[in-house]
């Protein structure tokens, strides 16, 4: 019990009134900010492919930060103003040790899909290592490293175990939301980049690895680290690829 001074206004709970549609909105604010930064691009290029570079230093910025954005607005509006309260948004850096589980995860995940890769020989890299194939100066790979492992992991967290897992938790039992929320994780993966097919097993197994550990911090610190060791690692061994 909690014991309130005499004539002080009682203070209660902001109302939670976010769930799933607030989730989808979210994600397609992400890629309605990445088309808009994208028009003047294409613009500024007699609209031939866009330049790597700007890919990985203004494109995907631009859709990373409106999802933040997108979800800022959902809990000034609909919850209690906190990222942190609303959907466990901490990073702490004690739990950098987790960097080390992600790396190892990618290894083993990895491994586990070489019979999938060998019935499909002609598999693609998803499309941004792809793009990374043939630009590996410095400032390129600088770009990529920011964006997939620096600000992807954060994102990512935020909008999957964040947002749509507390979401779905309100819904139904706890296993069913990590289930459901790694499937959406790993199909939102398809939808930007149907080169991800033959990687579905792994993004499903890896989103569903984070919602449990999410679930049981009651905060995404350590889940966030976990990614980030999962796409640096993913990184390092196709840069290690050569051309």
């Amino acid at each position: 019990m909690t014991s309130a001074t005499p004539g002080a206004p009682v203070t209660r709970p902001a109302r939670i009134a976010w769930g799933l549609p607030d989730a989808l909105l979210c994600w397609m604010a992400g890629y309605l900010g990445a088309i808009l930064a994208s028009f003047p691009l294409y613009a500024s290029q007699g609209g031939t492919d866009i330049d790597t570079k700007l890919v990985f230093g203004v494109i995907l910025p631009a859709q990373q930060l409106t999802v933040v954005l997108a979800v800022v607005y959902v809990t000034r509006l609909k919850g209690q103003k906190s990222l942190a309260a609303d959907f466990g948004l901490v990073i702490r850096l004690r739990d950098a040790k987790a960097l080390v589980v992600g790396a190892t995860l990618e290894i083993v995940l990895t491994l586990a899909l070489l019979p999938i890769l060998q019935i499909d020989p002609d598999a693609q890299n998803q499309q941004l290592l792809s793009d990374l194939k043939d630009h590996r100066d410095a400032l390129t790979i600088v770009l990529f490293v920011m964006g997939a492992v620096v600000f992807a992991p954060i994102v990512e967290e935020l909008l999957f175990r964040g947002v749509l897992l507390r979401a779905l938790l309100r819904k139904m039992a706890p296993a069913t939301a990590v289930l459901l929320s790694a499937v959406i994780f790993a199909l939102v993966h398809y939808v930007g980049d149907p080169n991800t097919l033959p990687f579905l097993p792994a993004l499903t197994a890896l989103g569903a690895v984070l919602a449990v550990v999410a679930l049981r911090s009651g905060n995404l610190s350590t889940s966030i680290f976990i990614h980030a060791g999962f796409n640096l690692t993913t990184t390092i061994l196709f840069l290690a690829q050569g051309n």
